[in-house]
């Protein structure tokens, strides 16, 4: 089974394509997904993408988690399966439609030196929409002493946002205890955000389904950028730092986000515990 490993700011993928048949069977695609992105006994990714034909966009998304759960959108993802899709002669460069769980999504792929993709991420989710449980905004956690505000807010998948001075603070334990808060029936990623100034900010990002943290969020980014921009201490356009390098974050009645994709390498599974059958 071919595949191809791609990455977003070092948010990393492994790309199945399926669009002219299906590699994998639905129902043992978790499974698949455990195994491929485990960084010892796979090809190692913080999660799977499946290229997909699609009846109402240029091609439909699949995304896994590593830890094989399913997930509506993943912000560094789409600009990889962007790009690919592009590639492959599956769409065209400039406005290319995108079915996701999150709904379809209008990119805009062109290539200057590298490739470059702008997402039209659509509009920001409040309140039980995260999904939560009430409207958590300004939420006060104390952990070890220290209160952190919390804001959530769903940008194709839930975020809870907290913007910090510092971060000399276990980031393990603050965040894990948080990602599984009751106040989040399903969980949510978690964003410390530090304020550079009204159109910078640096972001530390822990996912949900990965159990992580991870070097880029895109979805968490714009979380960030959302947030900021509503509490008035960032302006509408923002660029966001990670410690695997920047997004451009466009808030207006809808979010947009500007980034490259970095194809790393293409390859062939042929020993895949469980899966000899495949491929």
């Amino acid at each position: 089974m071919e595949f191809v490993k791609m990455h977003g700011n070092g948010n990393d993928f492994v790309l199945i394509d399926e669009f002219e048949s299906v590699k994998v069977p639905d129902n043992r695609k978790s499974e698949f997904v455990r195994v491929v992105c485990d960084r010892r006994f796979g090809v190692g990714g913080d999660g799977a993408i499946f290229v997909q034909k699609s009846d109402i966009a240029d091609a439909k998304f699949v995304f896994y988690n590593s830890d094989g759960s399913r997930a509506e959108m993943c912000g560094n993802g789409i600009r990889c399966f962007a790009r690919y899709i592009v590639e492959r002669g599956y769409a065209k460069p400039g406005v290319v439609k995108v079915e996701t769980l999150a709904g379809v999504l209008k990119l805009d792929v062109w290539f200057d030196e590298m490739w470059w993709i702008r997402v039209n991420m659509g509009r920001p989710k409040f309140g039980k929409d995260v999904p939560a449980l009430k409207d958590v905004w300004g939420e006060v956690f104390e952990i070890d002493g220290r209160k952190f505000e919390v804001y959530a807010v769903n940008t194709g998948v839930p975020h809870a946002v907290i913007f910090v001075d510092d971060f000399d603070f276990d980031f393990y334990k603050v965040a894990r205890e948080i990602r599984y808060s009751k106040l989040f029936p399903e969980g949510t990623n978690v964003n410390f955000a530090k304020v550079l100034s009204r159109n910078s900010v640096f972001v530390r990002t822990y996912e949900r389904g990965v159990e992580d943290e991870t070097l880029s969020c895109g979805t968490g980014s714009c979380a960030v950028a959302v947030v900021g921009n509503r509490l008035g201490i960032l302006d509408k356009v923002v660029e966001v730092q990670t410690k695997g390098g920047i997004l451009k974050i466009e808030v207006n009645d809808e979010i947009y986000m500007n980034g490259t994709a970095a194809k790393v390498f293409e390859g062939r599974l042929l020993e895949l515990s469980g899966f000899e059958n495949f491929g």
